[in-house]
């Protein structure tokens, strides 16, 4: 193939010459643009004191430098925070004078770009995204912008999932914008079921560097992280083996009894039904539900009445509660007894408990009742 060679141009005096390398920059500039290498990390932390200490070295180490600094945070960790950059011996007051110290709440600020009970692209911008503009802004020559955050744990512990993934995405989304050191924060202990993998690792996925929370020596020897690693292993499997061999039980012990286990996601008002507790209640199998379907079974007023106060009853003082409710199926009545308690997974609310059939086996046979066929009438009048 023909490539037409490119044609030299020589430039006759030093205003055409800089001219000249000023439009190939340009060109270069437009053609191969160069992108924002920021840090995105994330800080899982088993106890406060060990995020306090994380956040200690982010935002310590960068306005000692004469950096900026932007924390968005909840009120007891702007507190400890502000205890441990002087014990550091950091001005803060003089930072903040000088605009290179800004400290937001985390759930005021998160409130200003949620919509419908999501993370809003634009309200991000016009938020978040003009905070770090005017602060990228003051920041001067040869320094850098750090930022912590917590709003994605805070949208985590309210059971918002998919919104804490696309709050992760928003903040990538802004990287690529300006230059900016992040670290966000999460409690290692709100990540306990297994359904939570996936979503972990997407989390994970987000950022550019994951530090593991405090137990793990990330600061030891490479013979300790080893050692911690194979132990976490062991524990991680033989927890998968406790949870198969448990549900085993329970799937056993559901077959005899005519019972069914079920969770109920406070937050979201939302059932989980074992495949025994489903098919009692005429529901697909192990199937999740919304509270207003649940109660769209009981055709009788009064039972949904009970049913909703003493789920509230129990919501509110962790007490554990019994009641039953008549479900109507076909030409027959069954009816449910249930019960549960309020437990708090990691602080956030959780409620347990088992159903069962208690229908009266008389009721239960109600359709197999007297019936005389034809021959035996005849019979009986001859």
């Amino acid at each position: 193939m023909y490539v037409q060679p490119r044609t030299l141009v020589r430039p006759r005096t030093l205003k055409e010459a800089s001219k000249i390398m000023s439009e190939r920059r340009t060109a270069e500039i437009q053609i191969n643009p160069v992108k924002h290498a920021c840090r995105h990390a994330v800080q899982f932390y088993e106890h406060d004191s060990a995020l306090i200490e994380a956040l200690g070295r982010h935002i310590g180490t960068a306005l000692e430098s004469g950096d900026t600094a932007i924390v968005i945070a909840t009120k007891a960790h702007r507190k400890k925070l502000a205890e441990e950059l002087r014990l550091r011996k950091v001005n803060i007051s003089q930072s903040v004078k000088a605009g290179l110290f800004i400290e937001l709440d985390a759930a005021e600020t998160l409130a200003k770009f949620m919509v419908g009970g999501g993370p809003d692209k634009h309200k991000f911008q016009q938020t978040v995204g003009a905070l770090v503009r005017d602060a990228a802004a003051r920041t001067k020559p040869g320094h850098r912008l750090v930022a912590f955050g917590e709003m994605v744990a805070l949208l985590w512990a309210e059971g918002k999932r998919d919104a804490t993934i696309r709050l992760e995405e928003f903040w990538n989304e802004l990287a690529e914008q300006y230059t900016f050191d992040l670290l966000c924060g999460y409690p290692i202990a709100v990540f306990d079921r297994m359904e939570h993998r996936q979503l972990f690792f997407s989390i994970c996925g987000e950022h550019t560097e994951v530090n593991p929370a405090e137990s793990y020596p990330v600061h030891g020897s490479d013979m300790q992280r080893r050692r911690s690693a194979a132990r976490l292993q062991q524990k991680a499997r033989a927890l998968e083996n406790e949870i198969r061999i448990g549900q085993e039980r329970v799937q056993l012990l559901q077959q005899v009894t005519r019972a069914g286990t079920w969770e109920l996601d406070i937050v979201n008002d939302t059932f989980s039904f074992s495949s025994a507790a489903a098919k009692l209640l005429g529901f697909p199998s192990s199937c999740r539900v919304r509270l207003g379907q649940l109660m769209d079974l009981m055709y009788y007023s009064g039972d949904r009445e009970t049913v909703f106060a003493k789920l509230q009853t129990a919501q509110r003082h962790r007490k554990e509660f019994k009641t039953t409710f008549r479900v109507h199926q076909g030409d027959s009545t069954t009816i449910v007894a249930m019960q549960g308690k309020t437990f708090y997974n990691g602080g956030s609310p959780l409620m347990l408990g088992v159903i069962s059939d208690v229908t009266p086996a008389a009721e239960n046979n109600t359709s197999t009742a007297t019936f005389d066929p034809p021959d035996k009438k005849a019979a009986v009048a001859s």
